[in-house]
């Protein structure tokens, strides 16, 4: 399914005319403030990134997705969804994740976009259960994953020098 819908979001699958958007969002400091990673140093790797995406839909028929406001159409907020990822230590997961523009922050919106991922996960996917990892201090992403019935269950060491990032876990069973 390429394109799902939630009360007040249009979930799509994204597209090469995405990748301007997707670097505003991805190149902000500000949306990388709990990354150690640091923000998009320039479109070419959001390009990449987005290239990544489109190759995932292709071998799974289902990933990241391009996120609008249904009051506002045509203008992408955020990306964020499902995807398959091979993490040391866990093997292959399916795992939730999501980036918004800072002028969506505080609406709800990506409690709603994750809600809408696990619906899509017990709908379209054979997958028993789905995990998100999140910086240990970042307190926000947290309670999405917790307002969405995911547990912890875990650390996984990511990132050399920082401390372990949280691994959360939700079943669909």
């Amino acid at each position: 399914m390429t394109r799902h819908e939630t009360d007040r979001l249009i979930l799509r699958k994204p597209d090469s005319a995405d990748g301007p958007r997707l670097f505003a969002i991805y190149g902000d400091p500000e949306t990388h403030r709990f990354n150690p990673a640091g923000p998009h140093a320039d479109a070419a790797v959001s390009m990449a990134v987005l290239s990544g995406w489109l190759d995932h839909w292709q071998r799974h028929g289902f990933g990241i997705w391009a996120i609008e406001e249904k009051a506002n159409p045509g203008v992408v907020i955020g990306f964020g969804g499902l995807g398959w990822t091979r993490e040391a230590g866990w093997g292959w997961i399916l795992n939730l994740g999501y980036r918004f523009s800072p002028a969506a922050w505080g609406k709800g919106y990506a409690t709603e976009m994750g809600q809408g991922a696990i619906d899509h996960a017990v709908e379209r996917l054979a997958a028993d259960r789905v995990y998100g990892m999140v910086r240990p201090h970042h307190a926000k992403s947290i309670r999405v994953l917790h307002k969405l019935g995911f547990r912890e269950v875990g650390t996984l060491e990511d990132t050399p020098g920082e401390p372990a990032s949280l691994v959360l876990e939700r079943s669909l069973r």
